[in-house]
Parts: structure tokens; sequence; C-alpha cells
């Protein structure tokens, strides 16, 4: 396959070896459509498939959010309720999920079986480009929000899937933190909407705005298709080609995230968050110091900045977390380094503390800040995170998640940005340009430049209120009995009928028909032998050795095992004990 040929209608841009992730890269883009494609080839048989958008929010209503469930609600070949509960039930898929982001949407998929992968790629791609939400209002009622009433007499109310999750996420005050960080730092731009969506604003999306989302967003001009693993690439092509994108012109798409300008001094605000009226607010405050910290496009300085959180915040003897827990300013010190969006963020928090210690925090982070940037950070110190960093990235272990998920997700920091989507999956040079900057000023620059001479910041106080989620619950009632009280006879009636007509829907089983359409694995799709398992058995000094020769990535690993049959019952909590400890004394 070489560079500018056309394949299906896919045009390879780019060929290049990935050594990093074992693979081979591929960048295509869909000459009709502009459907832009990557392609890691490797001889994993753990495939995966995603389909994304960008899909900035311009308000809290939660439309991305709200989109990302609709679409699995059935499609046009698919014409089931909810075909993903169906499907799941003859699939040996590794994962099957959607996931909304501040800027973005992605649908991935994964199974190691051929046949299941190919079924699970075409629910996917026909549920983004031809779902029922556009012509079936009753699925924003369901995913989004609706007004429900069963009788006359009763108070009106709210419901709906993203209402109710976020009333319950945004109730959380980690949560809530988070979304109250981005909006001190990002007021004028996409990040400071809450992309799950306010359920205070949720109820302002009409039907009207759902579908314009979809429609404007949801096109293959604006999307971002990833393929992973051991799989015959030119046949995918002559799928997704013929099957979907050669359906649609490319168009443009203003979905383009728009860059927060700087502030020129420290921002304060205070904001409150709901506690319970017997929980008390004593120690109960949060708070934050927040810069935004360059571009996700600029990949040695996020890696700086992630080893920097690490030395400086994230261990017992890491200086800036240790001088703020001597100052008992609060229970604990945390810290956030957001870089999966255009402008990344870096905070430092502290946990169950006063409002009235806001200066004293602020004073102390950049006096110590100031002197670990004039007096060096200790070296070893840096040299210990550079090392985690390594052994993270060298053994790639995302516990259950399958590997080309994960490089998947770590692709977008660059690619949804205009950038070379391979860009964070290469970490040789990064590191050693890590190990370079401990012979230089490099981290400490980082501190110069990022927080000491960086006006772009906030500093955040986030108060208990024990009466602020009684007031909103107030204000929500009267505006819902205000409603209420403009409506007509047959209005109220109309939404009653609404609401019995939608649980009527929710309880009624699928029809025959429409669950024939969902593809199920035969008995002859499954693969009749185990997977190898490559273990030897050897014999070292007159020890049994289970040896596995697999690629690790330049990692040994060595597990030891010990007979403990002999320790007495009520001793063995000090064995995990001691297992904790021998990991965190030094050898």
């Amino acid at each position: 396959m070489e560079e500018n040929t056309i394949i299906h209608g896919f045009k390879l841009l780019k060929k290049d070896e990935v050594a990093e992730v074992a693979s081979t890269a591929y960048t295509f883009e869909h000459v009709k459509s502009g459907a832009r494609l990557f392609f890691l080839k490797n001889d994993d048989d753990n495939k995966v498939f995603s389909i994304s958008f960008r899909t900035p929010p311009v308000d809290d209503t939660g439309v991305a959010h709200i989109v990302e469930h609709s679409t699995l609600c059935g499609s046009r070949k698919y014409p089931l309720k909810e075909p993903f509960v169906e499907l799941v039930k003859g699939s040996l898929n590794t994962f099957l999920n959607a996931m909304t982001y501040p800027d973005k949407t992605m649908y991935p998929v994964a199974s190691r079986n051929d046949k299941d992968f190919q079924n699970l790629m075409d629910v996917y791609l026909d549920a983004v480009f031809y779902p029922n939400m556009r012509t079936n209002p009753q699925v924003l009622m369901q995913e989004g929000w609706h007004y429900e009433i069963e009788k006359p007499e009763e108070p009106l109310r709210y419901s709906g899937v993203v209402y109710n999750e976020m009333k319950g996420a945004l109730s959380s005050p980690d949560d809530l933190l988070e979304s109250r960080i981005m909006h001190s730092l990002y007021p004028d731009t996409t990040y400071g909407h809450e992309s799950g969506g306010d359920p205070e604003a949720i109820p302002d999306l009409t039907q009207e705005k759902f579908i314009a989302f979809h429609q404007k967003y949801y096109h293959p001009s604006n999307s971002y298709i990833y393929l992973y693993g051991d799989m015959d690439i030119e046949e995918k092509l002559a799928y997704l080609d013929g099957e979907y994108l050669s359906h649609f012109d490319r168009i443009p798409v203003p979905s383009k995230i728009d860059r927060q300008q700087e502030f020129g001094s420290l921002k304060r605000e205070t904001v409150p968050y709901p506690v319970s009226a017997d929980e008390g607010t004593e120690e109960k405050t949060f708070l934050t110091l927040n810069w935004t910290t360059g571009e996700s496009l600029d990949p040695k300085t996020m890696m700086g900045l992630e080893i920097l959180e690490h030395a400086l915040l994230r261990t017992p003897a890491a200086p800036l977390r240790k001088a703020l827990v001597d100052a008992k300013l609060g229970k604990d010190v945390d810290s956030i380094f957001e870089n999966d969006m255009l402008q990344p963020f870096f905070s430092i928090i502290i946990n169950n503390s006063e409002a009235d210690r806001l200066d004293k925090f602020y004073h102390l982070a950049m006096t110590k800040l100031q002197q670990l940037a004039e007096n060096g950070i200790d070296r070893e110190l840096l040299e210990a995170s550079i090392n985690l960093m390594e052994f993270r990235l060298r053994e790639a272990d995302f516990g259950s998640a399958p590997k080309g998920l994960i490089y998947g997700i770590r692709i977008m920091k660059s690619w949804l940005y205009g950038g070379d989507p391979e860009t964070y999956l290469r970490y040789e040079d990064l590191l050693q340009q890590m190990k370079e900057g401990l012979t230089s000023r490099y981290f400490e620059s980082l501190i110069e430049e990022y927080f000491l001479a960086n006006p772009h910041r906030s500093l955040l106080a986030m108060v208990p209120d024990t009466e602020l989620a009684a007031r909103r619950e107030q204000e929500q009632a009267e505006k819902l009995a205000k409603k209420k009280a403009s409506l007509s006879k047959e209005e109220i009636e109309k939404i009653i009928a609404s609401t019995r007509a939608l649980k009527e829907r929710q309880q009624s089983p699928e029809t025959e028909e429409a669950l024939k359409t969902i593809p199920v694995l035969k008995l002859s799709d499954i693969r009749k032998k185990s997977y190898p398992l490559p273990l030897d058995v050897r014999e070292f000094d007159g020890t049994k050795v289970l040896f596995s020769d697999v690629n690790t990535n330049g990692i040994a690993y060595l597990n030891l095992y010990f007979d403990v049959s002999s320790v007495a019952e009520e001793e063995l909590p000090y064995l995990y004990l001691l297992s904790e400890f021998i990991g965190m004394v030094d050898t």
C-alpha cells in the first residue's frame, strides 16, 4: 500500500512505523465524504473500532451527552428501542460503550471474533448516521428530559435518563468541582459549558435543537474513524465506503474549538455546593488554584507537566504537597492535570478546608513554586517520576480495557485539533528529552513559564451551603407550578397521555420482526480452540520456574510465590500489611 494511492474511495495520506506500539500506522482520508481514518496494523487479535465526532457544546443543556445516549436507541437497519441490550446477548465483545467529553463524542467497540467485530461496527455506524431519534420524539423524552404527570391533580415533574444522571453527578462535590474549575478558566469557550448537562439547563433543550445538533456534527466530514489490530484493512475500507461513506458528500462542518483568550491577571471566585443540613459546613470547603497550561499539540510540555505533577504533588515526599500538608490548610492535597483537551489545565486542590484560608493557600503555593524554581527540584524525585512514567508507557497495562481502545482515546489528544494521530503513541524521544532535562533547568523552567509567569489562572473556593439544595428544589417547584398553571386542561391531558405512552413504549417487548434484525453469532462463528498460554516449565537452582516468552516492551517481570500454609489464620492480615510495606521501603 503506497502513499497517495486510492483504495475503495480512501486516499492513503501517510504510512509510518510506530515502534512504541509495535504497529504500522496508516492515515487515510475518504475522498467523497471527507471522513478521516487512522489504522494501526499489528498482530493483536483484540480488534478495536471507533467513530468519533468533534461536538463542542455552546450551552449547558447537555445536548452532546443526550445525543450520545439517543443515537443508540434504534436506527434504520436496527429498529429496536435498545439494539445494544439485544446485541450484547449474542456478542463476544471485549468493549462496548460510548463516551461524551467536553469537546468530542466517541463510540468505541472491541472484539477478538471477526464476525462479531463486523456486527458491532455495523450497528454503531448505522446508529450514528441513521438514528431513529431524528423522527421519534419519545427518544429525547426518554434519554434527555420530559414533563411527567400521571393525574391532573398531581404536580408537574421533570424526568429523563440524562436529567436524572446529571442530577446525581453534579450533587457529588468532586464532579462539581472539576466543572466549576473549567468554568472559571474558560468562561468564553466551549470548555466553560457543562458537556454532560446541567439539570437546571437540560429542560431548555428543544426537539429542534436536539435534531439540529445531530445534523450539524454527525456527518462523515466531522468524523474520526479508528481501526486497530489484525484485520484485512482493504475489506474494511470497501465496507465503510460501500455501506456508509459513499452516500455522503464532503461539507464544511463548523466544529473548530476556539481558544480562550488569556486573562490579564488572577481571577477569584467563590461558588456554593449543596450539603445536607445535618452534615454541617465546618471544614467542608474546597480550595483550588488553577492554570491553563499550553496546548495539547505540544506533547513534550504535556509529558513534562505530567512528570512535574507527580514529583511535586503525588507522593508522600512531594515538596509542594508536603508544604501544603504541613501548613494544615485542610485534610488532604489533591491535583488535576487534564490534557485531553486543546487547552489543558493544571489544578492544586485542598480538601476539607475553610474559605478564609484561600489567601494563605495561594501565597504559600506560589512561594513554594518560586523556591522550587530558584533552588531546583530534587533530582531523585524527578528521576523516580520519569521512571514511573516510562514504566507505565512501556507496560501499557490498562486492566480489563483493550490496549487498542486506550491508544484510540490517546490519539484524539492531537488528531482532534489537526495534529498527527500518532503523536501521543510515540514516547521514546520524549522520554530521552525528559532524562536530559534532569541535567538542565528544564523542569524549573516549566514552573516559571506555566505557573509563576502565567497570568491565566483562577483561585476558587467551593463552599458548602446547607440551604442550596432546598432553595433549588423550591425554585424548580415554583417554576413547574407556574408552568402547570399556564396550561389548559387539554394540554395537561396531553402531557398525561404522553407520559403514559412513553411508559408503555418502555415496558413493551421488542417485536419479533425487530429482534430478527440484530446480528447474532452462530456456533460456527466461534473459535473452537482455547487461546494458547505461552508457559514453559523450567528448573532453576532446584526451583520450578514457569517461563513466558512474550513481548514485554523491555520490562522483565518476576513473580515469587511462597507457601504460607504454616501461618496461623489470625495472623493472615499481617501478611497483607507486609506485602504493602515491602513495596514502600528501600531495598
